[in-house]
């Protein structure tokens, strides 16, 4: 049997197809820079439902947010000043922000916190969240604490099924969950590390995008010139001129 060489257009093709498996490496790369999904920090359990998320990021960007189903926006922003203060009894709490919530059945409240950049240990207690949101009554509640890439993060809780976290960073952290009417309480020691410099996570990924689209066109660039050369080399001449009278 004679296997027939591939045809121009055909190694043209395997070509383009290696240079998109490159760019989808390239998007992959990229991919990894992105947050982790926040689909586990939203209420479920039965109304009203919250979960609380301290969120102790960089200088500047420290929050207490409240998501809330079967609550109301007013009590919500209440109950989130409440939990600012009762997670950060000697902080400056601001004023509850502006709600920018879409989804009608989902209720969002945040209010902004002034930390430190220094280092610090969070003491939190079921009981202490039941009381600063007595005005909503949840009956099933979870807490969590979140970092961005600039701080670090270790949690060690007491809540049932809770297993202590190595120290991460840029991510969020389960701390307790409570039910109504279950009898369980818990406590949890967060500690949260001093503000680090800038990460360089992302430029790298960025330099790794650029060098791979860089060897995406070496790769692709010569080989079609070269073919564009061998099928110009193959082409049948063109007849003579015809003679002018």
């Amino acid at each position: 049997m004679t296997l027939l060489a591939p045809t121009p257009d055909r190694r043209s093709s395997l070509r383009l197809v290696a240079l998109a498996l490159i760019a989808c490496l390239a998007l992959g790369l990229a991919a990894c820079s992105g947050s982790e999904s926040s689909s586990q920090q939203l209420p479920i359990g039965p109304e009203p439902s919250i979960t609380v998320l301290v969120r102790v990021g960089g200088d500047a960007d420290s929050t207490v947010q409240l998501l809330g189903t079967g609550t109301t926006q007013a009590s919500l922003d209440v109950a989130a000043t409440a939990v600012a203060r009762t997670a950060f009894p000697t902080a400056q709490v601001g004023a509850p922000e502006l709600a920018t919530s879409t989804d009608p059945a989902l209720t969002v409240a945040t209010v902004p916190v002034q930390l430190p950049s220094d280092a610090m240990t969070l003491n939190l207690q079921s009981e202490g969240m039941s009381s600063a949101l007595q005005g909503v009554h949840p009956k099933a509640l979870g807490v969590w604490v979140c970092t961005d890439d600039r701080r670090s993060l270790a949690v060690d809780s007491t809540a049932p099924g809770a297993v202590s976290s190595d120290v991460v960073s840029g991510q969020c952290q389960v701390v307790g969950s409570t039910l109504a009417h279950d009898g369980q309480t818990w406590s949890a020691r967060v500690v949260v590390g001093a503000v680090e410099p800038p990460s360089k996570l992302p430029w790298l990924i960025a330099v790794g995008v650029l060098v791979l689209i860089g060897l995406g066109a070496w790769f692709l660039w010569p080989r079609r010139s070269k073919m564009l050369e061998t099928t110009s080399s193959s082409s049948p001449p063109l007849p003579p001129a015809p003679p002018v009278h």
